[in-house]
């Protein structure tokens, strides 16, 4: 996905939020879930032609079924990189620093467990 505008963000930043949902995944995956990356584009509906626009990724935890949360990773100005945990109506509901993920895929699998 070379070539396209993010919106204040640098490839070199949306490739390195890229590494972060991939280290998270896998320790969810740990946990039984499922995560699946998500490029997102934002594409301009207006007449005339417009390039389409990077968004920055997320990953969709899914387990038992349903989507159990959708993960981006924000930077946080002093403060390093978080992953930001929203439920699936887009709520965001915790954060957890991108520095651990082990711990991060835990709070996501107790989301998945049955109330």
């Amino acid at each position: 996905m070379r070539d396209l505008l993010m919106w204040g963000m640098p490839e070199e930043q949306a490739e390195e939020h890229r590494r972060a949902l991939g280290d998270l995944r896998k320790k969810v995956e740990s946990h039984g879930l499922r995560g699946r990356l998500v490029e997102r584009l934002h594409l301009p509906m207006r007449s005339g032609f417009y390039t389409p626009v990077l968004r920055p990724p997320e990953m969709d935890v899914y387990g038992g079924g349903r989507l159990i949360v959708t993960v981006t990773v924000v930077d946080v100005p002093k403060g390093g990189a978080w992953y930001l945990v929203k439920r699936p109506d887009g709520l965001p509901v915790e954060a957890h620093s991108a520095g651990d993920p082990a711990s991060a895929a835990i709070a996501i699998a107790a989301q998945a467990s049955p109330p």
